[in-house]
């Protein structure tokens, strides 16, 4: 079972949950504690100030009003206590040594009156409830956080291990189902959805690996026949120089149809190509542009080859791969370059290119013509759109990158590194 994503579905669930919670925990914590600040600095302000009338009204029948606590004179006079005589009418918090007042100022014509209560335990019984809501807003977020992993396991875990199942599938023996094992819900459904699409991709692959089994073992049958007919020809006839080289060139074609297919069904049944045999890069272009040379001249193309390193120990690899990639592309060089144009190959120790001074391939045709049955503007009667595909499939069989450099009005360069092989000794 492959090992839990660091961010996975299940954990950025619990997350969202304990961060949703705790913002909203804290943000009613602050606005409820704000409203109730400033709800008791109105309540007291009023309460307060009936205070001191209330005491105004005892201290003018004779009683003794509050004493240090009430002071009434002349806005800054003596009598009031030195740190508090700068006041001006209305409502305060402070703390005065280790205690903690609530004072009202208020004017009446020339008098000035001020009135101090102690808040002290008041305000840590505040605190007290302020710190409960902190402690209430932690449960919140704990609770949350509960409560996403309950989600998770009843909700996210399936989902997680239809991943894994869907990841694995490749693994299992062809037309498995793994619907049957999820409940008959949206995971279900989707499951279904993957079972259906999956296995009918795998019937598809199965029917193109089976019928080009089936065509490159039918075919083999006559080429062999034809092999065989060339070969009593050439023992049992005296034939003339010409038709000798024809009869060469024929079984120089037979040959060439044998490795295409042994490359089409190795492409098919993604095996690997150890029984193919292995030339270097400079001899496989050599070959090609020789045998394309004359398809050129009769098009008026000048095809050039250069070897631009000359390394001691040059890899070597699958010569039917290379004769196929090469040769697809010196054809859509012969089908779009045009006339007169040059043509060059060019190889390195582990790299080769196909270059033409052609009219270029568009930005936005670049990639594309990279797909199966995408053809340039003036495709020929033959082309079917297939040469540069089979190119990159051939590449990324074998590890290797291809790609197309044709800035507006080219020219358009196409470049096979191939890499080091592995092996680069003939076999």
């Amino acid at each position: 079972m492959a090992e839990p994503r660091r961010f996975s579905l299940g954990r950025r669930l619990i997350l969202s949950y304990g961060l949703v919670s705790l913002l909203t925990g804290v943000l009613v914590l602050a606005v409820s504690n704000f409203s109730l600040d400033h709800l008791e600095v109105r309540l007291q302000e009023i309460d307060m100030g009936i205070a001191i009338e209330r005491v105004r009204t005892e201290v003018a029948g004779g009683g003794p009003g509050r004493p240090g606590r009430f002071f009434v004179g002349t806005p800054g006079a003596a009598v009031f206590p030195e740190d508090l005589r700068a006041l001006t009418p209305g409502f305060y918090k402070m703390m005065r040594g280790a205690r903690l007042w609530h004072v009202r100022v208020m004017d009446d014509g020339p008098q000035r009156f001020l009135l101090m209560r102690d808040y002290t335990d008041y305000e840590h019984g505040q605190s007290t409830q302020l710190l409960l809501g902190i402690i209430s807003v932690g449960g919140l977020v704990l609770l949350a956080a509960a409560l996403g992993l309950i989600s998770v396991r009843r909700l996210v875990r399936p989902i997680e291990r239809l991943a894994t199942r869907m990841t694995e599938r490749a693994e299992l023996p062809p037309s498995s189902r793994l619907a049957g094992d999820f409940p008959a819900n949206e995971i279900g459904t989707v499951a279904q959805a993957f079972d259906d699409t999956y296995n009918h991709l795998e019937q598809a692959l199965q029917r193109e690996r089976l019928f080009t089994a089936d065509v490159g073992h039918e075919l083999r049958t006559p080429m062999m026949a034809a092999l065989s007919t060339c070969e009593v020809l050439r023992d049992e006839e005296a034939l003339s120089a010409e038709a000798s080289a024809r009869l060469a060139r024929l079984e120089a074609s037979i040959q060439d149809m044998r490795q295409r297919l042994d490359t089409y069904l190795m492409l098919a049944r993604d095996d690997d190509c150890l029984g193919f045999a292995h030339a270097t890069l400079a001899a496989t272009a050599e070959e090609q542009v020789a045998h394309w040379q004359p398809a050129f001249q009769r098009q008026r193309l000048n095809l050039n080859l250069q070897h631009l390193e000359a390394p001691p120990d040059p890899g070597r690899y699958p010569v039917p791969l290379l004769r196929t990639v090469l040769g697809n592309l010196l054809r859509n060089a012969l089908q779009y370059a045009g006339r007169d144009s040059r043509v060059w190959v060019r190889t390195g120790a582990h790299w080769l290119e196909v270059e033409d001074n052609g009219p270029g391939v568009p930005a936005d045709q670049q990639q594309a013509i990279f797909q199966p049955f995408i053809r340039g503007d003036q495709p020929g009667e033959a082309n079917l759109g297939l040469g540069l595909s089979l190119v990159r499939r051939i590449c990324v069989h074998q590890g290797w990158t291809v790609r197309v450099n044709s800035p507006e009005g080219g020219p358009t360069r196409f470049r096979v590194e191939c890499g080091v092989p592995i092996n680069s000794q003939d076999r």
